[in-house]
C-alpha cells in the first residue's frame, strides 16, 4: 500500500485514532467556514508533517461537495471521510486496508458500525439496520462481486455510515466522485457505482462509531421527504441501469418500504413535504407501479382527512 488518505472534520478531536502508528498516512483537514473553535484545534496539529490544512471563507452547505474538495486534494491511494460526529478503533485504517492490499479487485472495504448517544455511549450495533435485508448476511468478513451486492443495495444503503469505508482513490474518481446535487444520498449513489467496477470487502468487526444527533440535517430531511426522494433517485438509477439483474418481486419490495414511508409523510407532515415534492415521489413510484401509487395517495389522503377531522 502506498497511502491511506484521510480527511478529517476539524470536530473530530480524537483523530489520531486514525492514523496511529503511522507514517503512511496523509490527513486533510477541511473547515468550511466555521464559526466555532474549529479553526483552534485544528492549529494544534498543523506541526504533524501529515497534515494538510484547507480554509474556506464561504460555508458551502454541502458537506459532499467538501469531501470531493478533499479528495483532490489528496496523493495517496486509498481514501477515507471522517465525518464530524464520527470516531474509531484504532485498528480501523489497518484492518480495512488488509483488505485492499490483499484483493485488488475491491474498490471498497468497510467495517460494521456501532451507533453512540451524543456523550458517546454505546446504543446499538448498525447490524440492525441491515437485518431487514439479510440477517446472516453482514454476520462475517465477506469478500463479495461488485455488481453481485447490488442486489442488496437495491432494498436500501446496506452501508450505514460512509466514515467506516476505506475507498481505492482510483476508483472513487473513476466512478464520479460524490454526486453534489444530492444532499443525503450521495453516498448511497457512489457505493453503486463503484461496485459496478469493482468488489467489495466487509470486515464484521465494529471498528467504526457513529454518533447520532436529535435534529441534525438527516432527521429533519426525513420529515420534509428531501431524504425519500434522494433515495428514490438512487434507486431509479440502479434499476435503469441494472433492472435486468432483478427480479420483479424484488423490485417490488425494494419500492414497498419506500411506498409506506411516502403514506405516512402523507399523513404526519404534508405540510413540511409540499406540494412539489410530494409530486415528485408520486411520479417515482408510478414508474414501478402507477396503480400502487393511486393507492397510496387515496390511503394517505383519506387518513389525513380523518385526521383532521378528529382535531
Amino acid at each position: 500500500m502506498n497511502k491511506q488518505i484521510i480527511f478529517v472534520d476539524p470536530s473530530v478531536q480524537d483523530y489520531q485514532s486514525l492514523i496511529q502508528d503511522t507514517d503512511r498516512a496523509e490527513i486533510i483537514i477541511l473547515d468550511d467556514a466555521s464559526t466555532d473553535k474549529s479553526i483552534e484545534v485544528i492549529e494544534k496539529y498543523t506541526k504533524d508533517h501529515r497534515v494538510k490544512t484547507k480554509y474556506y471563507s464561504e460555508n458551502s452547505g454541502l458537506p459532499y461537495k467538501r469531501w470531493n474538495d478533499g479528495a483532490d486534494l489528496a496523493q495517496g491511494e486509498y481514501l477515507l471521510v471522517a465525518g464530524a460526529d464520527d470516531s474509531c478503533h484504532p485498528t480501523l485504517l489497518e484492518k480495512l486496508a488488509v483488505k485492499l492490499d490483499a484483493y485488488p479487485s475491491v474498490g471498497l472495504a468497510f467495517s460494521q458500525s456501532l451507533e453512540t448517544d451524543i456523550d458517546g455511549n454505546y446504543v446499538r450495533s448498525l447490524i440492525e439496520w441491515t437485518n431487514n435485508v439479510d440477517r446472516d448476511r453482514w454476520k462475517a468478513d465477506f469478500i463479495e462481486e461488485g455488481k453481485s451486492e447490488l442486489q442488496y443495495l437495491l432494498f436500501q444503503c446496506t452501508i450505514p455510515n460512509a466514515s467506516s469505508v476505506l475507498m481505492r482513490r482510483e476508483v472513487f474518481i473513476k466512478a464520479g466522485k460524490f454526486d453534489v446535487n444530492l444532499r443525503l444520498a450521495a453516498d448511497y449513489l457512489l457505493w453503486i457505482k463503484m461496485l459496478t467496477i469493482s468488489d467489495i470487502a466487509f470486515v464484521a468487526e465494529p471498528l467504526n462509531y457513529f454518533r447520532r444527533h436529535v435534529g441534525t440535517v438527516t432527521s429533519s430531511a426525513s420529515r420534509n421527504g428531501v431524504q425519500l426522494e434522494e433515495i428514490l433517485l438512487v434507486k431509479q438509477y440502479l434499476i435503469k441501469h441494472f433492472g435486468s439483474n432483478f427480479s420483479r418481486q424484488d423490485i417490488e419490495k425494494a419500492w414497498a418500504g419506500c411506498r409506506e414511508e411516502w403514506f405516512h409523510l402523507l399523513v404526519n407532515s404534508p405540510r413540511q413535504v409540499g406540494l412539489n415534492r410530494n409530486l415528485k415521489i408520486y411520479r417515482a413510484l408510478s414508474e414501478v407501479d402507477s396503480k400502487i401509487a393511486v393507492t397510496t395517495l387515496l390511503r394517505g389522503a383519506k387518513r389525513l382527512k380523518s385526521k383532521l377531522m378528529h382535531i
